[in-house]
């Protein structure tokens, strides 16, 4: 059923693509004439960034998530990522409880709305992305389950598949910052995070 839901998703995302690949190419087939004349066309290129994270006190939380990809379209853009945690927890439940959870993901953005100035008078170039993800965490069982009874793990692999969109600010043709609300639609019982999650990051053009 897991591995259903998997294909279904994947297929939705492909579907997605495509036809915003498709409306891409419609669209620079009836505006080829004044891109011609302003020479502005969109250039594939790569970028890098993410986003820090840090809480202090009775709960102490670094992440960091670092991010490299492509923009293969102006729509469309696939990339990786490396996630780090550490995590230190004195409140008295927790017992000074101390993690370290690491890992990494693919994700693809679409821009649904690449540019609000086409459909308002503003000045910044902004819009609307979907985010699909699939992220793998290795994590230890007890820092969200206090539970020290025989027979549980140590350490397991957490898979997630998060789907969400948001919204972006673009600063030019290469860089831009983001805010995303992602959903994990697996549902592992096995997972400690709480959703929807909320990432803040940026991405610099390479």
């Amino acid at each position: 059923m897991k591995l259903l839901k998997k294909i279904i998703l994947c297929s939705i995302l492909l579907l997605v693509v495509s036809v915003t690949y498709a409306q891409d190419n419609k669209d620079t087939d009836k505006k080829g004439k004044s891109k011609s004349k302003n020479k502005k066309s969109f250039k594939p290129h790569f970028f890098s960034g993410g986003s820090i994270w840090f809480a202090f006190g009775s709960y102490t939380l670094a992440d960091v998530n670092l991010v490299f990809g492509g923009q293969i379209t102006e729509r469309i853009n696939l990339g990786v990522s490396g996630k780090y945690q550490y995590i230190n927890d004195k409140r008295a439940f927790a017992g000074n409880f101390e993690t370290h959870v690491y890992g990494g993901s693919v994700f693809s953005q679409v821009a649904v709305i690449k540019d609000f100035r086409n459909l308002f008078k503003i000045k910044a170039h902004s819009g609307i992305i979907a985010h699909i993800e699939y992220e793998f965490l290795n994590t230890d069982y007890n820092q969200f389950h206090i539970d020290n009874s025989p027979g549980k793990p140590d350490r397991y692999w957490l898979h997630n598949l998060l789907i969400g969109g948001g919204y972006f600010q673009q600063f030019n043709k290469k860089s831009k910052a983001y805010i995303i609300i992602l959903w994990d639609v697996l549902r592992n019982k096995r997972n400690p995070y709480e959703y929807p999650q909320i990432r803040i990051g940026f991405n610099l053009g390479i």
